[in-house]
């Protein structure tokens, strides 16, 4: 191989494309000195005839140059090894050979040149906003780069703990900052000396928090130090990490008294839905999810929630046996007794707390003190509370309610890593001469669990924990490789003894002395002391200060059938949440990375992808969700009305074809009172007995939306038999909206039904239009008779994709004799010509008339795991049961198709419903 040729020799100063600079004489020009900033100031000369115009002054000028001698590739002539017409075999191969070698060079060259910068370099989930001037911002295997960068290209740092104040007031603030901090000190020692906390006194334990019964309990206070900021509302457990990394809810906006996430501020839309379906796992803070604790004799409890709803009679024979004895949950939609039917609340888990010694005496059994867990939604839980205290006191002997809202905090887990995370940070607790809990032998056998809806329906373990403080950082368990056949047997055992009969002890997490220990774990300062004084990298050992933390984690399933990863619920003491979600967010995954967290949106999107309706907001008909939708039209009409006019959808002049003007309804509202044929009325309707209405006092309005009842999908379809009992007058119904070609539904999207097959060809003057028209607009409303056959025809066939007609544009002479035959043998044109969006729009076929309005989307947008528009509405139950009685066969291709038009547009798309 020939040797490499050597680079020439360039003058000093001179590189490829640049000239050398000459040292001319200037006048006028004094030498500057350098300047500290990142980019020298503009020279007084720029626009003189210097020698040095275009060449860049400071450490920034030769960057280029240098990038430009490192992507050079070196080359040798290849025509040297032809010679008189002959090739030289070994002369051309070899020159081959060097530049193979040079462009290899090359490409090591460009790659460890400064290309990019340190904290370029940095993933995505690790970037931060002040990388680019702060070498602390960026991991500790690239900050000696990054630092080296800095003072390379001359970037100004600061560091806040040297800076000094520039401004009066600055010094001022530092000034006054400094005397109160001293003042602080001295009061602080004043109150130490006179409570004489120095001399010899009596140590008192802490006094534990009082729970009233049958009463809601004062919300606790998160931060003392920030308390003046919840006076409105109650923080998380984990709400100064949350601040930090997610938008909040406005301070004056709390959600459900609660400050809540929203959602955090790195983009987690698609890591959300990767996480669901193919690997990771994200964690939400649910410590404000309400839990009431109802105790008392077995046989009250039992009446208070057949009260409530549980009225199945599965759930109290020998099947719910498991349930009744505490070795499971249930979750369930409850109800309360209106005027005259039924109301939901919304759903709720139970739990009972499992009876060390049963009675052997069966008439002694209903008379046994038990206690129950109910956990609801915060929005619903002022209802449900009233609603159980109401019926405990009918109950002889009565059972007593407790508000357990701050007493109980819990941890939401989802994702095919979400059991690997847990076994990470849940250590289970042995005391000295304690056998292991059976329920905590169970959760270590779990690993390699990739789903937690795999277990049983209602699994339930319960067994107290380690600080996984102690434990910091966590480490990565051991799981069993995805191809030992011995692993997966031996796991579909463990799943399998879920079923089994075991003897539970009662649940530590009901015992309020037990809460009230876990509550009580030493400071991390205390910790980190008795950390340094063993050798590092060393666990410490769980001793007499460190309490046992109990907990009860509970797995379920979203629904049959569905591919979607389970989740576990960590249910445990209010002040334990935070040190377990910092192990939980630091645990190294096997997969790559740490568990995310997620924040309402997210749940909301996990909860759309599952084809789930979310509560309170995809359940228009409960009161909880009435006070949702309310709250949401305030937003979207707030949001347009402060577009411009010019930009903003001007709702009265929506042309919908047919002479069909304005939007049907008001746009910015799913309006149920349209749809169902609600007035708002007052209190006062009904009549007065003993007793009239000052003339000067103001009737109360009420507000429409209160009367709707919400039905569940066992009830309606329990109405479909002649013989049940009629549909109550004003009543929703949940569904699935699945769009069947293109287009995406979003909130407030107007759903349609099918016309008629023969519909009236001249309109009655009982016909309403959808808003009031302009004077000048025509409103008749004439659809085409074939409407319903257009939007069938628009229904994609399976297995066979619609095929593009293409015409030829280069026809034969024959052929064009026929056209021009059918052409002027055809009937005449209609004159004058029919006017735009009279049979169709843009080729899409009208929307159905007013009448056929059946409901409204809550929940819209596009399905990442279908590839398709899906949506959660809500429709009218009458007539979603006279579309079900229409086809006998639900199997019909044409059965429970929909028109689905977004609100503001009157394009429409093909849809089928289907129950939730």
């Amino acid at each position: 191989m020939p040797p490499k040729q050597a680079p020439q020799s360039k003058p000093a100063g001179q590189s490829a494309g640049k000239t050398a600079p000459t040292n001319k004489p200037t006048t006028g020009n004094p030498a500057q000195p350098k300047s500290n900033k990142r980019k020298d100031p503009p020279q007084q000369n720029a626009g003189s005839n210097h020698p040095n115009k275009g060449y860049e002054s400071g450490n920034r000028a030769p960057k280029r140059p240098k990038m430009h001698e490192v992507r050079s590739i070196a080359a040798q002539k290849s025509h040297a090894s032809l010679k008189d017409g002959e090739l030289n075999v070994q002369s051309f191969v070899g020159s081959l050979s060097f530049e193979i070698n040079a462009l290899d060079e090359s490409m090591r060259r460009t790659r460890t040149s400064q290309t990019s910068r340190a904290f370029q370099r940095v993933p995505f989930r690790m970037r931060r906003r002040a990388a680019a001037h702060n070498y602390k911002k960026v991991p500790r295997r690239l900050r000696r780069r990054a630092k080296r960068e800095l003072a390379e290209d001359n970037t100004p740092t600061i560091n806040p703990r040297m800076r000094k104040p520039k401004s009066t007031r600055a010094r001022l603030r530092a000034e006054t900052a400094r005397r109160l901090e001293i003042l602080a000190k001295r009061k602080r020692l004043r109150r130490l000396n006179s409570s004489g906390a120095d001399k010899e006194t009596i140590s008192v334990r802490a006094a534990r928090p009082k729970i009233r019964r049958n009463v809601l309990n004062d919300p606790v206070i998160t931060a003392r130090k920030f308390r003046k900021r919840q006076l409105s509302k109650t923080w998380l457990p984990t709400h100064l990490w949350h601040a930090k990394r997610a938008r909040m809810t406005p301070p004056k906006e709390p959600l459900w008294r609660f400050a809540i996430p929203l959602t955090p501020t790195q983009k987690v839309y698609r890591p959300t839905h990767r996480i669901q379906w193919e690997k990771g796992a994200m964690a939400w803070d649910m410590s404000y999810i309400s839990t009431i604790g109802l105790s008392g004799a077995q046989h009250s409890i039992q009446n208070v929630l057949t009260s409530l709803g549980l009225t199945q009679d599965a759930l109290w024979n020998d099947k719910a046996r498991r349930w009744r004895s505490g070795a499971m949950h249930w979750t369930g939609t409850l109800s309360r007794k209106a005027k005259d039917d039924r109301r939901i609340i919304g759903p709720a888990t139970i739990i009972w707390n499992p009876v060390e010694k049963a009675p052997t005496d069966e008439a002694e059994q209903p008379k046994q003190f038990r206690q129950v867990y109910i956990r609801i939604h915060p929005s619903a839980f002022l209802e449900t509370f009233n609603e159980v205290l109401r019926l405990a006191k009918g109950q002889t002997p009565r059972p007593y309610v407790e508000d357990l809202r701050f007493e109980i905090g819990s941890i939401d887990i989802t994702g095919p890593d979400s059991t690997e995370a847990l076994l990470g940070v849940l250590r289970p607790y042995l005391s000295n001469g304690e056998s292991k809990n059976p329920h905590a032998s169970k959760f270590e056998l779990l690993a390699g669990l990739k789903d937690p809806g795999a277990l049983p329906l209602g699994s339930l373990l319960a067994f107290s924990v380690a600080d996984p403080r102690l434990r910091y950082p966590p480490r990565r368990v051991a799981l069993p490789k995805g191809i030992d056949q011995n692993a997966q047997v031996a796991l579909l055992e463990v799943i399998s003894m879920f079923r089994k009969e075991d003897v539970t002890k009662p649940h530590q997490l009901f015992d309020r002395d037990a809460r009230f220990r876990a509550s009580r774990l030493p400071s991390q300062r205390s910790l980190n002391r008795r950390r340094g004084k063993g050798a590092p990298g060393t666990v410490l050992e769980p001793t007499k200060v460190d309490p046992p933390i109990p907990m009860i984690l509970l797995a379920s399933r979203h629904s049959i059938g569905s591919q979607s990863s389970g989740t576990w619920t960590l249910m445990l003491p209010w002040k334990c949440v935070l040190p377990i979600w910092y192990s939980l967010m630091h645990y190294p995954l096997s997969t790559g990375g740490n568990p995310w967290f997620g924040g309402l949106d997210e749940i909301r999107h996990v909860t759309f992808e599952r084809e789930l309706p979310w509560f309170p907001g995809d359940f228009p008909g409960t009161d909880a969700g009435t006070a949702w939708e309310l709250e949401e039209r305030k937003v979207r009409h707030k949001a347009w009305d402060r577009m411009p006019k010019g930009k903003r959808v001007n709702w009265e002049s929506l042309d919908l074809g047919a002479g069909r003007k304005g939007e049907v309804g008001v746009g910015w509202a799913c309006d149920y009172e349209k749809l169902l044929g609600l007035e708002i009325t007052s209190k006062f309707d009904e009549m007065v007995v003993d007793g009239k209405v000052g003339d000067g006092e103001q009737t109360p309005l009420v507000n429409p939306l209160e009367s709707i009842t919400q039905l569940s999908k066992s009830t309606f379809l329990t109405c479909q038999s002649p013989t049940s009992e009629p549909l109550p007058p004003a009543s929703l119904v949940t569904v699935n909206i699945k769009i069947l070609g293109r287009g995406v539904p979003t909130t407030c999207a107007r759903v349609y039904r099918l016309p008629d097959i023969t519909p009236a060809t001249n309109l009655t003057q009982t016909v309403i239009p959808a808003t009031n028209p302009p004077p000048n607009s025509k409103a008749d409303g004439k659809l085409p008779l074939n409407l319903r056959d257009q939007w069938l025809a628009r229904k994609p066939c399976k297995g066979n994709a619609q095929k593009k007609v293409v015409v030829k544009r280069d026809l034969d002479f024959e052929t064009r004799q026929q056209l021009l035959a059918q052409q002027l043998l055809g009937p005449p044109a209609q004159f004058p010509p029919p006017p735009p969006n009279s049979e169709n729009i843009n080729g899409h076929p009208l929307c159905p008339n007013e009448e056929d309005l059946i409901g409204f989307v809550t929940t819209g947008s596009f399905n990442l795991r279908d590839g398709r528009g899906d949506g959660i509405g809500t429709l009218s139950a009458a007539k979603a049961l006279e579309e079900w009685k229409r086809y006998k066969n639900q199997k019909d291709p044409a059965a429970r198709l929909c028109v689905v038009r977004n609100a503001g547009q009157n394009v429409g798309w093909l849809a089928r419903w289907e129950l939730i």
